[in-house]
């Protein structure tokens, strides 16, 4: 049995926040257009720098939990206003991931994330440091300095890479639904439509 197929049997105690299931959370992909001092286009990517955990101390992408009731775009707008003070604007949904990060060592935890990556734009405004971290512009030969340093999410620096390969939106859906207490009376389906 390998340690990822182990997950399911960990003990509460040894699972990050005693997790139960996988904790939903939201990343935003920001990217402004940038130049290389020899004038070359360079796109630089808002990262921050987390002062909790998980990751405490090393360079992320912007975001966090997703709020119970809130829309996919509300959740990573506000978590991009909180973190950066930037107003955004939801662009596309880039991916879906299933992180499963199993204990290295006895004193490890093991956790259980679904990240939906979003890409948004921020075409104005000064991002600024907020309770989560500084935060910084950073462009492709900064993110695999970091990287190699082992200054970077790991993960984060893999979703860069991906989502500047990758063409299109993946897209989703977003279902509303009344639900009846009673036999009698049938949930209403409200809204059944394709994010923004």
């Amino acid at each position: 049995m390998t340690l990822f197929e182990a997950l399911p049997q960990l003990p509460a105690a040894r699972r990050w926040r005693e997790q139960a299931h996988p904790m939903p959370s939201v990343v935003a992909v920001i990217r402004r257009d940038g130049v290389t001092d020899a004038g070359q286009p360079a796109p630089r990517y808002l990262l921050i720098k987390r002062q909790s955990e998980p990751y405490a101390g090393l360079w992320a992408l912007v975001g966090g939990k997703w709020d119970f009731g809130e829309t996919l775009d509300a959740a990573i707008t506000r978590e991009v206003k909180e973190e950066t003070g930037l107003d955004t604007t939801f662009v596309a949904l880039r991916g879906v991931i299933n992180e499963r990060i199993a204990p290295h060592g006895p004193a490890d935890v093991g956790s259980h994330f679904v990240t939906f990556v979003c890409e948004v734009a921020a075409p104005a405004g000064e991002a600024r440091e907020h309770d989560e971290g500084p935060v910084a512009w950073l462009d492709a030969a900064d993110l695999r300095e970091l990287a190699d340093r082992q200054q970077m999410v790991l993960t984060d620096y893999a979703i860069l890479q991906h989502v500047d390969q990758a063409a299109t939106a993946v897209p989703w859906l977003e279902v509303e639904v009344i639900a009846s207490d009673s036999h009698d009376a049938p949930d209403q389906l409200v809204r059944f439509a394709p994010g923004p």
